[in-house]
């Protein structure tokens, strides 16, 4: 079956901008995410070889859900100045690459992904990021390989191990986080309800309704917070639940090697040298590009003993 690869561009750009050294182009300008990304890709199409490949980022932090929550995803850190400028660099980027990417004001790049990932059909679905509320989406079509240390490191998670390595089956994914919260994106969850407690509640009632419908079967504190923040917990389910119906055309990429000479001048710009340097990427433009480098160097020796005589 043909594979498709759908990607949480925000989450990747963010785990490169932290996972690579402090790294700047020839003007100063700041680029480790832009080279983590770039790296991330071609490993992503020279190794797996897919057919086609889709972006989606974030359009704003206010979206939808903040209507049903206005404290959704408050609290969080300041966007690092040095990285806001980078996401539009990586869009630059892949469109030298042919590769699309989608952003909808009002919702999420989840969205958008779990939009694609269940109206694209006869393809392999892959989702890579670094946001475990995707794992919602997996089924016998769709994994989720997600980011792990760095952008090396992806653990691939898909219908037959995710109920071994997390101890949920995806459906129950959504449950799990109406119980626990999430902190990172400031869902509540039911207080004094952590993971350990979830898992455990999830196992055993299987879902939240389930849970409710049975709640005289537990006892004690627990069963006074359940109880106490009941409403909180089915607004978190539907904090965390993924849109799959969004108005998104699906569009086509064209992935291929070598790349343009567009692409080539766009790394030599952001002075990515170790990739301008594969031939396997470029052909024969880095060799076209060296000869010429090496004439204009040629050049300025000869017009700089010309002004040393005179």
């Amino acid at each position: 079956m043909k594979r498709i690869f759908l990607i949480d561009g925000n989450s990747l750009a963010n785990r490169a901008f932290y996972a690579m050294p402090y790294l700047v182009n020839s003007k100063k300008e700041p680029s480790g995410a832009v080279f983590g990304v770039a790296n991330l890709l071609i490993k992503l199409i020279t190794d797996e070889k897919p057919d086609q490949i889709i972006f989606a980022f974030d359009h704003a932090r206010k979206t939808f859900r903040n209507q049903i929550y206005e404290h959704y995803k408050a609290g969080r850190k300041e966007t690092p100045k040095e990285f806001a400028p980078q996401i539009n660099v990586i869009k630059e980027m892949l469109s030298l690459m042919k590769i699309p990417y989608i952003e909808r004001a009002g919702i999420e790049a989840d969205d958008i992904i779990g939009t694609l990932a269940k109206k694209i059909q006869g393809y392999q679905k892959i989702i890579i990021s670094g946001d475990r509320d995707l794992l919602q989406l997996i089924d016998n079509s769709t994994e989720v390989w997600l980011t792990k240390k760095g952008l090396s490191d992806l653990q691939k998670l898909n219908n037959d191990n995710l109920s071994h390595v997390y101890g949920v089956y995806p459906s129950q994914v959504i449950d799990l986080k109406a119980l626990m919260g999430d902190a990172s994106d400031n869902i509540p969850g039911v207080e004094g309800v952590g993971e350990k407690t979830a898992l455990k509640l999830i196992e055993t009632y299987c879902t939240l309704d389930n849970l409710y419908s049975q709640i005289d079967e537990i006892s004690g504190k627990l069963k006074e917070r359940l109880i106490n923040d009941k409403e909180k917990a089915y607004m978190s389910k539907t904090l965390a639940t993924i849109k799959t119906d969004c108005d998104i055309i699906i569009p086509k990429s064209d992935v291929n090697l070598p790349f343009g000479e567009n692409l080539f001048t766009f790394f030599k710009e952001w002075s990515f040298s170790s990739l301008i340097r594969r031939k396997d990427l470029f052909e024969n433009i880095n060799i076209r590009e060296c000869k010429k480098t090496k004439i204009e160097n040629i050049q300025q020796i000869k017009t700089l003993k010309s002004r040393i005589k005179q």
